[in-house]
């Protein structure tokens, strides 16, 4: 099919992405609230070091624990519903954030909340690649993973803005309705392709025709496949490659906050309002980088492995530079150094997704995406938000925070050259195919 006539073949699929994109924001604007309001948080419940990285952890235990399950649960009964129900319970449970008291209420809402929200980026994945061919999968990839970084500059001013002029118990419930607002929206225009309502016959003819991927019906067993993927080298590749970007991403959206009150003395607005800097770079690093050159170079002819491997390598080395901000008082050179890092890792990050819907098994993309990032909030959410607050109560700084990260961005570069391999459909031995 021609430039031309894919053109003209209709827009419902970039909707589609952007509903994704905005899905993903309001699902990390309750993160991001937690980071920003993490300080006034902490004065509230009477919180140490310790007991504050249980409150940034907890959330991901849960949502680390149900990837697995949302995943499964994504491939067998879709999108639509399983999104649907989640999205309604997070909104209400972030809501209920509002009222608290008591440590043990705050624990047990976040673990809720966690739970709750860890279908939205496999769901997000299982979308894209359903509604989008490889050939241009890159950019609307990076569109969703590029939003859990634009909810920085979003969410950090207006929280900061909310904390600043009314609570930190205000700024949730107003992120809360915001959810249940986007909920409506989601529920009666979210549909995969075949059953949309707005799709023209020729963007569903293009989708169908381009797209290997547009029947997402499962043709294994759910644990025989589970084995597979965790026994096969590139599953490992992928899971600990992308854990490299995970580690220092979560550890930056959980703490940057913090790291400017505690080195620079900065109160909340002033910290809210310099974390959405690095948080704005990075997400147009994504978009640009990870998304569009790399779409633009496949369709250009170039080996689509090739283009996937030099922006990982060159964007995970152009990570290490975020290790300068710990060596220097300036907190302008400090946020230079956080941006370009950041910005580096955020490069990658749409490829990681990409690589996972070209190498699952069919009927399985939701699943392996999920276990992607499992291990990415096992190792990047749990043990990079409890360990730094444990390393911060223990040192009174984030330095050794920070080069722990480093030591993970580069296992992640090692296991991206040289576990991975090449990028092909793995595939599921017939004989144990459902009849």
């Amino acid at each position: 099919m021609s430039e031309h006539t894919v053109k003209r073949t209709g827009r419902t699929r970039w909707f589609i992405s952007s509903l994704l994109s905005s899905m993903i924001i309001l699902n990390y604007f309750d993160r991001v609230a937690v980071s920003v309001a993490a300080p006034a948080i902490q004065d509230a419940f009477h919180l140490t070091g310790t007991e504050l990285g249980i409150v940034f952890s907890i959330y991901t235990y849960s949502y680390t624990i149900m990837q697995i399950p949302a995943g499964s649960l994504l491939d067998r009964f879709g999108v639509a519903w399983v999104t649907r129900v989640g999205m309604v319970i997070w909104s209400l449970l972030t809501m209920s954030m509002a009222f608290l008291q008591g440590k043990l209420l705050l624990y047990i809402v976040r673990f809720l909340i966690g739970i709750m929200s860890a279908s939205a980026f496999p769901a997000a994945s299982k979308a894209t690649s359903l509604w989008f061919p490889p050939n241009e999968r890159s950019l609307p990839n990076s569109l969703f993973d590029s939003a859990a970084k634009f909810s920085n500059v979003l969410g950090a001013p207006l929280v900061a803005f909310l904390i600043t002029k009314f609570d930190w118990r205000t700024a949730f419930l107003s992120i809360g309705i915001i959810n249940v607002l986007f909920t409506l929206l989601f529920w009666f225009y979210y549909e995969k392709p075949e059953k949309h309502r707005r799709i023209s016959d020729d963007e569903l003819k293009y989708i169908q025709e381009n797209n290997l991927n547009a029947n997402d019906e499962q043709t294994s067993k759910f644990l025989h496949t589970l084995k597979v993927l965790f026994t096969n080298r590139k599953v490992w590749g992928l899971m600990i490659g992308f854990t490299g970007y995970g580690y220092t991403f979560n550890l930056l959206l959980t703490w940057l906050p913090t790291f400017l009150k505690e080195k620079y003395g900065m109160d909340i607005m002033s910290s809210g309002l310099l974390t959405a800097v690095p948080w704005l770079i990075a997400t147009f690093a994504g978009i640009l980088v990870g998304g569009w050159l790399v779409d633009y170079l496949i369709k250009k002819g170039y080996n689509s492995q090739n283009v996937y491997r030099t922006i990982i390598v060159v964007g995970l080395c152009l990570g290490f530079v975020f290790l300068g901000s710990i060596f220097t008082d300036n907190v302008v050179v400090a946020m230079i150094c956080i941006s370009i890092g950041l910005a580096g890792i955020s490069a990658t990050a749409p490829i990681g997704w990409s690589i996972s819907a070209e190498i699952a098994p069919a009927g399985s993309i939701s699943l392996l995406s999920s276990i992607v990032n499992l291990a990415n909030n096992l190792f990047g959410g749990i043990i990079a938000t409890a360990l730094t607050g444990y390393l911060l109560d223990k040192t009174g700084s984030f330095n050794l925070s920070f080069i722990v990260a480093g030591i993970v961005l580069l296992l992640g570069l090692i296991f991206y050259i040289y576990v991975l391999g090449d990028i092909k459909q793995i595939k599921i031995p017939k004989k144990q195919h459902i009849k």
